[in-house]
């Protein structure tokens, strides 16, 4: 009785963690050069680690992240960015970045006249099917 009790801890402490998740929340701001126009777009994304993930930024840009899992609470993403704005996707970067889950990296992407400043925060959270958007 006393293995069948420990077998079905195990079993229930395994489906825990299988829940649990990246959260990648994603906060693009465009500038255009030599103007006044600035936009803001935001979104999430929630995943499994060691896996790939794409998510639609209010229609404007198309984001695809791969996650990879290092050591301890260290990940390697690399994000990358698409303008969908004149309908067929359009590459306006990739960035790889190494981050501490719970912290926040930010960085800058050029394309023509148009600055592009991306923020990302990370955490872990349950994986949600409402959340998520993945491919």
């Amino acid at each position: 009785m006393r293995y069948i009790l420990a077998f079905i801890l195990l079993i229930m402490s395994q489906l825990v963690m299988a829940q649990q998740g990246l959260v990648v929340e994603i906060s693009i701001e465009e500038n255009v050069q030599n103007s006044q126009d600035v936009t803001m777009s935001m979104s999430k994304i929630v995943m499994g680690l060691n896996e790939t993930a794409s998510v639609d930024v209010e229609g404007d840009y198309g984001v695809t992240i791969v996650s990879k899992q290092l050591q301890g609470k260290r990940v390697n993403l690399l994000v990358s960015l698409h303008d969908q704005s004149n309908g067929a996707p359009k590459l306006i970067g990739d960035k790889a970045l190494k981050l501490t889950v719970g912290r926040s990296a930010h960085y800058k992407l050029r394309a023509n006249d148009h600055l592009y400043k991306i923020n990302i925060d990370t955490r872990y959270g349950e994986l949600d099917d409402d959340d998520a958007q993945k491919d």
